[in-house]
């Protein structure tokens, strides 16, 4: 029955992010969506990453966190700074949604955990892809600057996942 919620929740969340991703390629998100959005994501592969170093013993997961936590720290120390300086709020913490994905994370054990995190991971990056290829064209200049500079590391990003075990 776990498994089948798991898959479930990831086959929404899989229907949700293709809508979001076609809705996303159309039209820029507005900066304050954008930032909080990013935002977001950046945190929720942070804590993402902490948790399979916590849990994982495959050495290919391990790394790919290690990087995860290191970059996206980085990006999102970033992006809270391009958005006080617009006045914009970026969150601080993880939404319900988030918190909820990482306690069904945090609950797999083994390769199962691994498994789990190597899609999520995937999944994951799609979304950001497409929310960063999109505000390449935000109105405003600086966070069309920091998607366009974020974008590559992303695209690196996603391509790692693709090659994590079980993927």
């Amino acid at each position: 029955m776990n498994v089948s919620r798991t898959l479930l929740f990831l086959a929404i969340s899989g229907v949700s992010s293709a809508a979001m991703a076609a809705e996303a390629e159309s039209t820029p998100p507005a900066p304050s969506v954008f930032v909080k959005t990013a935002a977001m994501a950046g945190m929720t592969e942070v804590e993402a990453g902490k948790v399979a170093l916590s849990k994982s013993q495959d050495p290919a997961i391990r790394s790919f966190a290690e990087r995860m936590v290191a970059d996206h720290e980085k990006a999102n120390s970033e992006l809270s700074s391009i958005a006080a300086r617009k006045g914009l709020s970026a969150p601080r913490q993880l939404d319900a949604d988030h918190k909820q994905m990482l306690d069904t994370l945090k609950s797999k054990n083994g390769k199962e955990f691994d498994q789990a995190y190597a899609e999520h991971m995937n999944m994951d990056h799609s979304k950001a892809l497409a929310l960063f290829e999109s505000a390449t064209s935000s109105s405003d200049a600086d966070l069309a600057q920091f998607a366009k500079k974020t974008l590559p590391t992303l695209k690196e990003h996603k391509a790692l996942a693709q090659k994590l075990p079980g993927q």
